[in-house]
């Protein structure tokens, strides 16, 4: 699972550094707020969990009915 940070900028801002499982790094730039950029990375854990769970050659993921 990748590791986010969120880090606080001279200008009011946040951004949000992500390192991967493989140690590839990204920087998520210019959120207004903690918060925003908090709401980003509880989107992004969701995403990569559901991304997770698709079915090997099945483009219809576990949490379907």
């Amino acid at each position: 699972m990748p590791t986010y940070t969120v880090i606080p900028q001279a200008d009011q801002t946040f951004h949000v550094a992500i390192v991967g499982n493989d140690g590839a790094r990204q920087t998520i730039l210019g959120f207004q707020t903690e918060a925003d950029a908090a709401a980003w990375i509880a989107r992004d854990r969701l995403q990569s969990t559901t991304d997770d769970l698709r079915m090997p050659g099945d483009f219809r993921t576990l949490l379907e009915t």
